[in-house]
């Protein structure tokens, strides 16, 4: 009992806002799809722009599992991170193979910022696996 709610708050804690505006690039963290692994370092922040995609065969401690759109006008940070994590939450049992309830995995949510939303037309929360170790595998059907 006591991991799902450190789980929940970790996921709180650890919410990064997308905002960049610049054209894509392989380090821009619009560039990312479902199956990048990451270094969750450099998900820290009030805002991250750009990051360093690994493959999942090096060492790394965050993969992203899904990808959420949402829709219509930008309905706050707040309800933007309860929306996103709803639906990262009914989204995990599909790439890791266990009800995030059960795992000992946790999660957190990249989301657009209130900016990148209307002048970059950003509508996409990143569902991010985060790991206490790193690991030179994807984690997709782990069911840990």
């Amino acid at each position: 009992m006591a991991a799902t709610a450190y789980r929940v708050a970790a996921t709180a804690a650890v919410l990064a806002l997308l905002g960049s505006l610049a054209a894509c690039t392989d380090d821009d963290v619009l560039a990312l799809e479902v199956g990048d692994c990451l270094d969750r370092a450099e998900l820290a922040g009030p805002e991250v722009t750009t990051v360093t995609p690994l493959e999942c065969s090096e060492p790394h401690d965050a993969e992203v599992f899904a990808a959420i759109t949402h829709e219509g006008d930008f309905p706050g940070a707040e309800e933007l991170r309860v929306e996103a994590e709803e639906r990262c939450t009914a989204e995990f049992e599909g790439f890791v193979g266990v009800p995030y309830a059960e795992s000992e995995l946790s999660f957190s949510v990249l989301s657009p910022t209130e900016d990148g939303w209307e002048r970059a037309g950003d509508r996409e929360s990143l569902c991010v696996l985060l790991l206490e170790e790193s690991v030179s595998e994807s984690l997709e059907g782990a069911a840990r």
